[in-house]
């Protein structure tokens, strides 16, 4: 064999190694964007399921505020789910209340009472001084001041 042969063998061969090696990358570039678009598919799935409840609750809200003439109040707005549920168990009609409060003994009129200490009057505020009127200031009004009124209507 000739020397252009080998050279022609060892071309042809490096040539098949790097359309080999293309190819690979390009599988592995292929398997990872399938990979980032099932991830992306279940996260905008997981975001559109939080949108739609988010949504129906918004509605669920704008409805009780019509209903309630168009005030958004505490009570139009609290969670109806929590207040209308029923408790079941001590908190039964049939159970009897139980005093929470001990027992203390009456007072005894023998004890004698502190007397009241008496709280000094804290000083008045000292009046704030008048300031000067300006020139077309307009005379304060007084509601008992009739000399406005025509008496002769």
């Amino acid at each position: 064999m000739s020397s252009a042969e080998e050279r022609y063998r060892a071309a042809v061969s490096t040539m098949d190694a790097a359309a080999r090696e293309q190819d690979e990358q390009r599988g592995l570039r292929e398997r990872r964007v399938a990979e980032a678009e099932a991830q992306a598919r279940e996260g905008l799935k997981n975001e559109l399921g939080a949108a739609q409840k988010y949504a129906e609750h918004m509605d669920e809200l704008n409805k009780r505020k019509q209903s309630a003439g168009g005030w958004a109040t505490e009570k139009t707005l609290a969670d109806k789910g929590r207040e209308s549920l029923m408790q079941f168990g001590a908190e039964d009609e049939d159970s009897t209340p139980t005093n929470s409060f001990p027992a203390y003994p009456a007072p005894s009129a023998a004890e004698p009472r502190p007397e009241p200490v008496p709280v000094p009057e804290p000083p008045a505020p000292a009046p704030e001084p008048q300031r000067p009127r300006g020139r077309h200031a307009r005379p304060v009004e007084d509601e008992d001041d009739f000399s406005s009124t025509s008496w002769l209507v």
